[in-house]
């Protein structure tokens, strides 16, 4: 035996081989890992690591305030209290909405349903309840200990100053709809949110009033208490819009239809600037108070303005269509003097009728007006001498000018609301509806603003305006400036410049002709004098409209005007829905908003106006 030890025998080549295999799949196992867990979800766990130890707040910012052409404030926004949850907590801990309905005096059903329609994602924050007392604020401060992820604090909301005069020109604000945010998706806006509904606030301006959010990241323990503030920004706030529309005038405008609504009687104002197409005032009635819609509108009081017979949530002014009545009567006169059909000598005589084969097409004067020119024609309104300037024109040439001065066509007035392009209607429009072939009687009461004629009192106002400034057709706007602010609080101010939407192709001469004529609706003789100021040169047209109603004939009033006639300033139009005679119940209106905005003390009343017209 010997006393040498002898060396161990090598490691076999295929243990070795099995070890390398084994720490090199366990090596590429560990890469592998590291990689998924690094690369393909790393910003998600470190978001998931970053929210256990932070929570980040969105800070909405203030929406935009809407200032009046005289810096009156008339929309801007206040503080309220708003509770949020953080959705990762809701889900560590089931019962947290409960206990927080329980706080609230809520039904749990209720708040749960608010949350799973106001979620985003797993971080953000969730409103649960907006606009909540300080004694719901104080109880849920005191119990922070149990509700994680939980979030007390101010967030703007808007309000409103004034009252159902301005309803339909500010509109109101609401709850995002699917819709909504979809649409709007370049807003910022996210579920649960409040944006435009109707008005300026739902028209083109909504993404300038709503502004760019801010945030605030906080340090949180487990339990998502609150341990000390890591770093804000600060929302940027909406634009302050300025407007050309002025509160004190929109005020009389509402004044001066209340009575008639009051005696069952809808109706729409509109003024307007002649020179730039900017809108001075506008009031539809019956109306709504904005402020109703603060916090959300009750759904009693919803129902009420939706089931209301006169349908206030109707804008008259853009969203109604109906039969203007002899106030069409300046577009039918324009184009005779363009188609060479009539002149200012054009001399008619007026017996009160004429005949349509064996039917009788009569005169609102039914004595007839004698011999009557084109200037007179127009300043008493006489029907006969326009039927037969309407047939020589024909039916084709009559929608042309009425196209022409704006009417078939939405306006592109900058609110939202459902603004209607109305008709103009002609010969094939007529057969592809239905109505059959279009016949004599059509082409002599599309001459007088009837038919099947509809437009809208703003579509009215613009095409007064268009022959008020010598024959440019501008596009009505109610925001004359916008103002942007950044997070540094710099103001950054924009005028809004008119835009023409059309140089009307008509001769200077030729609009004088209507101009002149205009004027002398409103002199002595005219069927318009009870618009007449003081001192003032004034140029209108009156305009009694027959619509049928369930009820029976009805006659709507209308009266569009503009002053000084020599230098215009102001366009109104007036439009009262079975009101009656335009002469004598819309004119007085017009009369009103005018001497106002010119500063004319009106010391007594002009004379009953007209009922012929």
């Amino acid at each position: 035996m010997s006393l040498v030890e002898q060396p161990p025998p090598p490691p076999s080549k295929r243990r070795i081989a099995v070890l390398m295999v084994g720490a090199i799949v366990a090596s590429s196992i560990l890469v592998a890992r590291l990689w998924y867990l690094q690369i393909v979800h790393g910003e998600e766990l470190l978001r998931s690591s970053e929210a256990n130890r932070t929570r980040v707040v969105r800070r909405v910012p203030p929406r935009g305030v809407i200032l009046d052409a005289r810096g009156r404030v008339l929309a801007t926004s206040r503080p309220r209290i708003t509770v949020r949850v953080a959705p990762e907590e809701v889900n560590k801990h089931p019962e947290l909405l409960r206990r927080v309905a329980e706080l609230l005096g809520t039904p749990y059903e209720e708040l749960r349903q608010r949350y799973e329609e106001n979620r985003t994602d797993a971080y953000q924050p969730v409103q649960l309840a907006a606009d909540v007392t300080m004694e719901q604020a104080t109880r849920l401060e005191e119990h922070r200990h149990s509700l994680p992820g939980l979030t007390v604090g101010p967030e703007p909301t808007r309000t409103y100053l004034v009252g159902e005069a301005f309803g339909h020109v500010l509109g109101y604000v609401g709850k995002c709809s699917e819709r909504d945010l979809k649409e709007r998706a370049e807003a910022g806006y996210l579920p649960g949110d409040i944006c435009g509904k109707a008005g300026l606030e739902g028209g083109p301006y909504d993404k300038e009033l709503r502004g760019k959010d801010g945030s605030v990241t906080y340090e949180v323990d487990a339990l998502g208490r609150v341990y000390g503030e890591l770093g804000s920004r600060d929302p940027v706030p909406g634009a302050t819009l300025r407007l050309s529309l002025r509160a004190d005038l929109q005020a009389v405008a509402y004044e001066q239809l209340a009575p008639y609504l009051r005696q069952g009687h809808a109706g729409a104002v509109v003024a307007m600037e002649p020179s730039t197409g900017a809108v001075l005032a506008m009031v539809s009635l019956p109306s709504y108070d904005p402020r109703h819609f603060e916090g959300g509108i009750p759904r009693k009081r919803w129902r009420a303005l939706q089931s209301n017979p006169l349908r206030p949530l109707i804008n008259r002014a853009t969203a109604m269509a109906v039969a203007p009545g002899s106030v069409f009567k300046v577009v039918t006169a324009l184009a005779g003097l363009e188609r060479r059909q009539t002149s200012i000598y054009d001399g008619t005589y007026c017996s009160g009728v004429i005949y349509l084969g064996k039917w009788p097409k009569r005169c609102h004067r039914r004595s007839g007006h004698g011999r009557v020119d084109f200037t007179e024609a127009l300043a008493k309104s006489c029907d006969v001498f326009f039927y037969r300037l309407g047939q020589r024109l024909g039916p084709d040439n009559l929608a042309r000018y009425a196209r022409l001065m704006g009417f078939g066509k939405k306006t592109g007035l900058d609110i939202a609301g459902g603004e209607t392009a109305g008709i103009v209607p002609d010969p094939q429009w007529k057969r592809k509806r239905g109505y059959g072939q279009w016949v004599g009687g059509d082409t002599v009461d599309y001459a007088i603003g009837q038919a099947m004629l509809a437009v809208t009192p703003l579509q009215v106002c613009n095409a007064v305006c268009a022959i008020a400034n010598g024959g440019t057709l501008y596009q009505p706007h109610l925001v004359r400036e916008i103002i942007r602010h950044d997070r540094s609080g710099k103001a950054t101010a924009e005028a809004v410049r008119p835009k023409v939407l059309r140089r009307l192709p008509f001769s200077q001469r030729n609009i004088a002709a209507v101009q002149r004529a205009m004027e002398a609706v409103v002199q002595r003789g005219g069927t318009g004098t009870a618009a007449a100021l003081p001192g003032v040169r004034v140029a209108g047209k009156t305009g009694t409209a027959q619509r049928r109603t369930r009820e029976g004939m009805v006659n709507d009033a209308w009266f569009a005007a503009y002053a000084p006639a020599d230098s215009p300033r102001i366009a109104v139009c007036v439009f009262i829905e079975a009101g009656g005679h335009g002469g004598e119940v819309a004119a007085p209106v017009a009369r009103a908003v005018m001497a106002h905005y010119l500063n004319i003390r009106l010391e007594a009343t002009v004379g009953a106006g007209s009922t012929e017209d």
